[in-house]
Protein backbone atom coordinates (compact mmCIF):
# COMPACT_ATOMS: atom_id res chain seq x y z
CA UNK A 1 0.00 0.00 0.00
CA UNK A 2 2.82 2.38 0.91
CA UNK A 3 4.56 1.67 -2.41
CA UNK A 4 1.37 2.43 -4.35
CA UNK A 5 0.93 5.75 -2.54
CA UNK A 6 4.55 6.68 -3.31
CA UNK A 7 4.05 5.78 -6.98
CA UNK A 8 0.98 8.02 -7.19
CA UNK A 9 2.79 10.85 -5.41
CA UNK A 10 5.75 10.54 -7.79
CA UNK A 11 3.48 10.64 -10.85
CA UNK A 12 1.72 13.79 -9.62
CA UNK A 13 5.07 15.43 -8.84
CA UNK A 14 6.73 14.43 -12.13
CA UNK A 15 3.72 15.51 -14.21
CA UNK A 16 3.70 18.93 -12.56
CA UNK A 17 7.46 19.41 -12.91
CA UNK A 18 8.76 17.49 -15.91
CA UNK A 19 5.99 18.07 -18.45
CA UNK A 20 6.60 21.86 -18.28
CA UNK A 21 10.34 21.15 -18.44
CA UNK A 22 9.77 19.25 -21.69
CA UNK A 23 7.51 21.95 -23.12
CA UNK A 24 9.84 24.83 -22.27
CA UNK A 25 13.28 23.27 -22.70
CA UNK A 26 13.23 20.21 -24.95
CA UNK A 27 10.19 20.12 -27.27
CA UNK A 28 11.69 22.25 -30.05
CA UNK A 29 14.95 20.33 -29.89
CA UNK A 30 13.15 17.01 -30.46
CA UNK A 31 11.24 18.51 -33.37
CA UNK A 32 14.51 19.46 -35.08
CA UNK A 33 15.21 15.84 -36.00
CA UNK A 34 14.15 14.40 -39.36
CA UNK A 35 11.71 11.62 -38.47
CA UNK A 36 9.64 10.15 -41.29
CA UNK A 37 5.93 9.50 -40.94
CA UNK A 38 4.62 6.01 -40.25
CA UNK A 39 3.36 5.75 -43.83
CA UNK A 40 6.67 6.92 -45.36
CA UNK A 41 8.57 4.47 -43.16
CA UNK A 42 6.55 1.44 -44.27
CA UNK A 43 6.94 2.63 -47.86
CA UNK A 44 10.73 2.73 -47.38
CA UNK A 45 10.72 -0.81 -45.97
CA UNK A 46 8.71 -2.10 -48.92
CA UNK A 47 10.45 -0.25 -51.75
CA UNK A 48 14.10 -0.55 -50.64
CA UNK A 49 14.03 -3.84 -48.70
CA UNK A 50 15.88 -2.23 -45.80
CA UNK A 51 16.46 -3.87 -42.46
CA UNK A 52 14.94 -2.06 -39.49
CA UNK A 53 15.99 -1.28 -35.91
CA UNK A 54 13.47 0.51 -33.71
CA UNK A 55 14.15 2.65 -30.64
CA UNK A 56 11.41 3.33 -28.10
CA UNK A 57 11.51 4.69 -24.58
CA UNK A 58 12.80 1.33 -23.34
CA UNK A 59 15.79 1.33 -25.68
CA UNK A 60 16.71 4.88 -24.68
CA UNK A 61 16.50 3.89 -21.01
CA UNK A 62 18.58 0.76 -21.63
CA UNK A 63 21.19 2.93 -23.37
CA UNK A 64 21.41 5.25 -20.37
CA UNK A 65 20.98 2.30 -17.98
CA UNK A 66 18.11 4.07 -16.25
CA UNK A 67 16.01 2.13 -13.80
CA UNK A 68 12.92 0.53 -15.34
CA UNK A 69 10.69 -2.39 -14.41
CA UNK A 70 11.23 -4.52 -17.48
CA UNK A 71 11.82 -7.94 -19.01
CA UNK A 72 15.45 -7.07 -19.82
CA UNK A 73 17.94 -6.03 -17.19
CA UNK A 74 20.51 -3.31 -17.76
CA UNK A 75 23.97 -4.21 -18.93
CA UNK A 76 26.94 -2.16 -20.06
CA UNK A 77 27.41 -4.36 -23.12
CA UNK A 78 23.80 -3.92 -24.25
CA UNK A 79 24.03 -0.16 -23.71
CA UNK A 80 27.17 0.04 -25.86
CA UNK A 81 25.63 -2.07 -28.63
CA UNK A 82 22.39 -0.04 -28.72
CA UNK A 83 24.40 3.18 -29.03
CA UNK A 84 26.47 1.59 -31.80
CA UNK A 85 23.34 0.71 -33.76
CA UNK A 86 21.76 4.14 -33.30
CA UNK A 87 24.87 6.17 -34.05
CA UNK A 88 26.22 4.28 -37.07
CA UNK A 89 24.76 4.27 -40.55
CA UNK A 90 24.82 0.93 -42.33
CA UNK A 91 23.88 0.10 -45.90
CA UNK A 92 20.43 -1.46 -46.31
CA UNK A 93 19.50 -0.56 -42.73
CA UNK A 94 17.42 2.20 -41.09
CA UNK A 95 16.93 3.38 -37.51
CA UNK A 96 13.52 4.39 -36.21
CA UNK A 97 12.63 6.86 -33.44
CA UNK A 98 9.38 7.22 -31.48
CA UNK A 99 6.45 9.09 -32.98
CA UNK A 100 6.47 11.10 -29.73
CA UNK A 101 9.81 12.63 -30.75
CA UNK A 102 8.03 13.94 -33.84
CA UNK A 103 4.92 15.11 -31.96
CA UNK A 104 2.83 14.02 -28.98
CA UNK A 105 -0.47 15.65 -29.97
CA UNK A 106 -1.87 12.60 -31.76
CA UNK A 107 -0.91 10.15 -29.02
CA UNK A 108 -3.14 8.85 -26.23
CA UNK A 109 -0.09 8.49 -23.98
CA UNK A 110 1.09 12.05 -24.64
CA UNK A 111 1.45 12.95 -20.94
CA UNK A 112 3.63 9.90 -20.33
CA UNK A 113 5.94 10.78 -23.21
CA UNK A 114 6.13 14.47 -22.29
CA UNK A 115 7.05 13.52 -18.73
CA UNK A 116 9.72 11.01 -19.82
CA UNK A 117 11.25 13.41 -22.31
CA UNK A 118 11.28 16.04 -19.58
CA UNK A 119 13.09 13.71 -17.18
CA UNK A 120 15.56 12.24 -19.69
CA UNK A 121 15.57 15.01 -22.31
CA UNK A 122 19.21 16.06 -22.23
CA UNK A 123 20.63 12.55 -22.26
CA UNK A 124 18.30 11.17 -24.94
CA UNK A 125 18.99 14.15 -27.20
CA UNK A 126 22.74 13.58 -26.83
CA UNK A 127 22.42 10.22 -28.64
CA UNK A 128 20.92 11.76 -31.80
CA UNK A 129 22.27 13.50 -34.90
CA UNK A 130 20.38 16.31 -36.64
CA UNK A 131 22.00 15.36 -39.96
CA UNK A 132 20.53 11.84 -40.03
CA UNK A 133 17.24 10.81 -41.62
CA UNK A 134 15.39 8.74 -39.04
CA UNK A 135 12.26 6.69 -39.55
CA UNK A 136 9.28 5.94 -37.34
CA UNK A 137 9.24 3.39 -34.51
CA UNK A 138 5.43 3.45 -34.39
CA UNK A 139 5.20 1.36 -37.58
CA UNK A 140 4.84 -1.63 -35.25
CA UNK A 141 2.59 0.27 -32.82
CA UNK A 142 0.08 1.91 -35.17
CA UNK A 143 -3.01 1.35 -33.02
CA UNK A 144 -3.13 1.43 -29.22
CA UNK A 145 -0.98 4.53 -28.62
CA UNK A 146 -3.00 6.84 -30.86
CA UNK A 147 -6.05 8.93 -30.02
CA UNK A 148 -7.51 8.18 -33.45
CA UNK A 149 -7.42 4.39 -33.42
CA UNK A 150 -8.11 4.11 -37.17
CA UNK A 151 -5.55 6.62 -38.44
CA UNK A 152 -2.66 4.24 -39.15
CA UNK A 153 -4.27 0.77 -39.21
CA UNK A 154 -3.63 0.37 -42.96
CA UNK A 155 -0.06 -0.39 -41.85
CA UNK A 156 -1.13 -3.92 -40.89
CA UNK A 157 -2.12 -4.73 -44.47
CA UNK A 158 0.95 -2.98 -45.85
CA UNK A 159 3.20 -5.12 -43.65
CA UNK A 160 1.49 -8.24 -45.01
CA UNK A 161 2.78 -7.33 -48.47
CA UNK A 162 6.36 -7.16 -47.12
CA UNK A 163 6.44 -10.92 -46.48
CA UNK A 164 3.92 -12.04 -49.09
CA UNK A 165 5.01 -15.32 -50.76
CA UNK A 166 8.33 -15.21 -48.91
CA UNK A 167 10.12 -17.64 -46.60
CA UNK A 168 10.15 -16.10 -43.12
CA UNK A 169 12.35 -16.76 -40.10
CA UNK A 170 10.96 -15.48 -36.79
CA UNK A 171 13.34 -14.94 -33.86
CA UNK A 172 11.16 -14.48 -30.79
CA UNK A 173 10.64 -15.10 -27.09
CA UNK A 174 9.29 -18.46 -25.96
CA UNK A 175 5.76 -17.20 -25.40
CA UNK A 176 5.61 -14.55 -28.14
CA UNK A 177 4.06 -16.84 -30.80
CA UNK A 178 4.12 -14.08 -33.38
CA UNK A 179 1.33 -14.40 -35.95
CA UNK A 180 -0.30 -17.45 -34.39
CA UNK A 181 -4.10 -17.37 -34.11
CA UNK A 182 -4.61 -14.57 -36.62
CA UNK A 183 -4.07 -13.99 -40.35
CA UNK A 184 -1.05 -11.69 -40.09
CA UNK A 185 1.32 -14.26 -41.67
CA UNK A 186 -1.20 -16.26 -43.71
CA UNK A 187 0.28 -15.12 -47.03
CA UNK A 188 3.87 -16.23 -46.34
CA UNK A 189 5.48 -19.06 -48.29
CA UNK A 190 6.92 -20.71 -45.18
CA UNK A 191 7.55 -19.95 -41.50
CA UNK A 192 10.35 -21.15 -39.27
CA UNK A 193 11.10 -19.99 -35.74
CA UNK A 194 13.97 -19.65 -33.30
CA UNK A 195 12.69 -19.51 -29.72
CA UNK A 196 14.69 -17.41 -27.28
CA UNK A 197 14.36 -16.58 -23.57
CA UNK A 198 11.35 -14.30 -22.97
CA UNK A 199 13.33 -12.39 -20.35
CA UNK A 200 16.94 -11.19 -20.42
CA UNK A 201 17.46 -12.51 -23.95
CA UNK A 202 20.49 -10.29 -24.46
CA UNK A 203 22.46 -12.45 -22.01
CA UNK A 204 22.33 -15.10 -24.77
CA UNK A 205 22.93 -12.66 -27.62
CA UNK A 206 26.07 -14.21 -29.10
CA UNK A 207 24.33 -17.57 -29.29
CA UNK A 208 21.14 -16.03 -30.73
CA UNK A 209 23.15 -14.27 -33.46
CA UNK A 210 25.11 -17.46 -34.24
CA UNK A 211 21.97 -19.63 -34.47
CA UNK A 212 20.16 -17.00 -36.53
CA UNK A 213 22.97 -17.02 -39.09
CA UNK A 214 22.96 -20.83 -39.17
CA UNK A 215 19.19 -20.79 -39.77
CA UNK A 216 19.59 -18.23 -42.56
CA UNK A 217 22.31 -20.33 -44.20
CA UNK A 218 20.20 -23.50 -44.01
CA UNK A 219 16.65 -22.21 -44.60
CA UNK A 220 17.43 -19.35 -47.02
CA UNK A 221 14.65 -17.01 -45.77
CA UNK A 222 14.18 -13.64 -47.43
CA UNK A 223 12.75 -12.06 -44.28
CA UNK A 224 13.80 -12.26 -40.61
CA UNK A 225 11.28 -10.94 -38.09
CA UNK A 226 12.79 -10.33 -34.64
CA UNK A 227 10.51 -9.90 -31.62
CA UNK A 228 12.74 -10.00 -28.53
CA UNK A 229 12.85 -6.44 -27.19
CA UNK A 230 16.17 -4.55 -27.40
CA UNK A 231 17.89 -7.75 -28.51
CA UNK A 232 15.87 -7.50 -31.74
CA UNK A 233 17.03 -3.91 -32.23
CA UNK A 234 20.64 -5.07 -32.24
CA UNK A 235 20.02 -8.35 -34.10
CA UNK A 236 18.34 -6.58 -37.03
CA UNK A 237 21.41 -4.36 -37.38
CA UNK A 238 23.84 -7.28 -37.24
CA UNK A 239 21.82 -9.33 -39.74
CA UNK A 240 21.17 -6.47 -42.17
CA UNK A 241 21.81 -7.91 -45.64
CA UNK A 242 23.43 -11.07 -44.23
CA UNK A 243 22.98 -13.52 -47.12
CA UNK A 244 20.59 -10.98 -48.60
CA UNK A 245 18.01 -11.09 -45.79
CA UNK A 246 15.81 -8.20 -44.74
CA UNK A 247 15.81 -8.23 -40.93
CA UNK A 248 12.99 -6.33 -39.25
CA UNK A 249 12.72 -5.51 -35.56
CA UNK A 250 8.99 -6.24 -35.57
CA UNK A 251 8.27 -5.60 -31.88
CA UNK A 252 4.64 -5.47 -30.80
CA UNK A 253 3.04 -5.64 -34.26
CA UNK A 254 1.32 -8.98 -33.61
CA UNK A 255 -0.10 -7.88 -30.24
CA UNK A 256 -1.17 -4.55 -31.75
CA UNK A 257 -2.94 -6.50 -34.49
CA UNK A 258 -4.73 -8.62 -31.89
CA UNK A 259 -5.90 -5.45 -30.10
CA UNK A 260 -6.97 -3.93 -33.42
CA UNK A 261 -9.04 -7.01 -34.30
CA UNK A 262 -10.72 -6.85 -30.89
CA UNK A 263 -11.31 -3.07 -31.27
CA UNK A 264 -10.13 -2.58 -27.70
CA UNK A 265 -9.16 0.86 -26.43
CA UNK A 266 -6.82 -0.46 -23.75
CA UNK A 267 -4.00 -2.95 -23.39
CA UNK A 268 -5.41 -6.40 -22.58
CA UNK A 269 -4.09 -9.93 -22.25
CA UNK A 270 -4.03 -12.05 -25.41
CA UNK A 271 -4.76 -15.78 -24.92
CA UNK A 272 -1.60 -17.88 -25.27
CA UNK A 273 0.76 -14.94 -25.94
CA UNK A 274 3.18 -13.00 -23.77
CA UNK A 275 2.10 -9.36 -23.29
CA UNK A 276 4.62 -7.49 -21.15
CA UNK A 277 2.40 -4.42 -20.67
CA UNK A 278 -0.46 -6.03 -18.74
CA UNK A 279 -0.70 -7.49 -15.24
CA UNK A 280 -1.37 -11.05 -16.44
CA UNK A 281 1.46 -11.27 -18.96
CA UNK A 282 0.66 -14.80 -20.15
CA UNK A 283 -2.63 -16.72 -19.94
CA UNK A 284 -2.99 -20.49 -19.84
CA UNK A 285 -5.66 -20.54 -22.55
CA UNK A 286 -4.81 -20.16 -26.21
CA UNK A 287 -6.69 -20.08 -29.51
CA UNK A 288 -4.28 -21.68 -31.95
CA UNK A 289 -2.90 -25.08 -32.94
CA UNK A 290 0.19 -25.91 -30.89
CA UNK A 291 1.14 -28.72 -33.29
CA UNK A 292 1.47 -26.26 -36.18
CA UNK A 293 3.56 -23.99 -33.98
CA UNK A 294 5.88 -26.78 -32.83
CA UNK A 295 6.50 -27.90 -36.42
CA UNK A 296 7.73 -24.39 -37.27
CA UNK A 297 10.43 -24.36 -34.59
CA UNK A 298 13.94 -24.64 -36.04
CA UNK A 299 15.85 -24.05 -32.80
CA UNK A 300 15.15 -23.48 -29.09
CA UNK A 301 17.61 -21.37 -27.13
CA UNK A 302 17.17 -21.81 -23.41
CA UNK A 303 19.59 -19.13 -22.28
CA UNK A 304 22.94 -19.21 -20.52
Amino acid sequence: MKSKVLDIAWKIFSDSIYIPVFKIKFEKQYHNFEIASIEDTISKIKSDNVSVSRFGDGEFKWMSMARQDSFEKNSTKMSIRLKEVLQNEKKHHINCLPQAFKDTKTMSANKYWEREMGIHGKEWLSYLDKNVQYYNTSITRPYIDFKNKNEHTSVFNQFKTVWEDKDVLIVEGFDTKFGMGNDLLNNTKSIHRIECPSKNAFESYDYILKESKIAIDVLKPQIVLAAIGPTATILSYDLANYNGVQAIDIGHLDIEYEWFLKKTNKRIAVPGKFVNEVAQQITSENKFDDDIYEKQIFKKINGD
